[in-house]
């Protein structure tokens, strides 16, 4: 059985990652060892099936580093179950809470541009989060209800936003939670956190929940993002990132394939923001919109 270990450090630049990589590897030379710099938490992670994390710490220590041992997260190879998702985004939300700032993305501005044109009031939005891109839709009149599987997302949500903003507690995986069709659905990132088979299970809901003449937007990572093929290969185009996230990079044959029978129409890529106090450069996103056609 693998494990894998993870490490907060304060380690900056590239340089320092890889003086201490070199180092590890002629103490451990069949583990696994990668870096996440651009996490908050300046993320090692080390691949062994008998890692032992005060190694790690003395030995990163002694180079002039800290190293803080994260025993929550030294685990078994991730199945993405929903049980697994809750922990990792309570615990990302009570940690960082509003994390990625209040501004809508650059994907929900041009999925409210869409909806307005389509004259769509009632929409549902999987993996809501905290709340950040419904805004812009109910302050256009544009009634939102999300899913979210973290408790600690939709009170901050609420406490942000609306009191009384809708909000389907659970995970997306376990879809459909109730059975209303609505006019759109928007799904911003998410859809590349899960697996093949539920990637295909929530496309394939999300379909179904749409009315008639109804509209899906969903933005999902581009394979020219920058920080593609950062992290642990995990299968194709797939990727462990920060504290033990699966993310799955899109190119245009994974779009087709997987909306292809779902009413896909268009898709384009676009520079998404990331939080401006960062200073990360953009991530390339790609947009991609169905239409469910009205059958006479």
């Amino acid at each position: 059985m693998k494990r894998i270990a993870i490490f907060k450090t304060n380690i900056q630049q590239q340089n320092q990652a890889d003086e201490v990589f070199i180092t590890l590897t002629s103490i451990l030379p069949s583990s696994r060892i990668n870096f996440d710099l651009e996490d908050s938490d300046k993320i090692l992670r080390v691949e062994d099936p008998d890692v032992d994390p005060d190694i790690i710490i003395s030995v990163v220590q002694g180079l002039g580093f800290l190293c803080k041992s994260m025993p929550d997260k030294i685990c078994k190879d991730p199945t993405n179950s929903a049980d697994e998702m809750r922990t990792f985004w309570d615990s990302s939300f009570i940690e960082h809470e509003a994390m990625w700032g209040f501004q809508a993305t650059n994907s929900a501005i041009l999925a409210k541009d869409l909806f307005l044109g389509k004259d769509i009031k009632d929409i549902l939005v999987p993996g809501i989060g905290y709340g950040r891109n419904a805004q812009v839709f109910m302050e256009n009149n544009i009634k939102v209800t999300g899913i979210e599987i973290s408790q600690a997302a939709i009170a901050l949500a609420r406490e942000h936003y609306s009191p009384d903003l809708e909000i389907l507690h659970g995970s997306v995986t376990d879809m459909p939670f109730n059975d209303h069709l609505y006019d759109g659905i928007f799904c911003y990132g998410l859809v590349y956190l899960l697996n093949p088979d539920q990637r295909k299970k929530m496309i394939n809901d999300c379909f179904n929940q749409l009315k008639p003449g109804g509209w899906m937007v969903f933005s999902v990572i581009s394979v020219n993002s920058p920080n593609y093929g950062k992290g642990r290969k995990v299968r194709k185009d797939t990727f462990e990132v920060g504290k033990g996230a699966q993310v799955f990079f899109y190119d245009t044959n994974a779009v087709r394939e997987e909306f292809g029978n779902y009413g896909l129409l268009d898709f384009f890529e676009i520079d998404e923001q990331t939080n401006a106090a960062t200073h990360k450069p953009s991530f390339r996103f790609i947009i991609i919109k169905c239409k469910k056609e009205v059958e006479f």
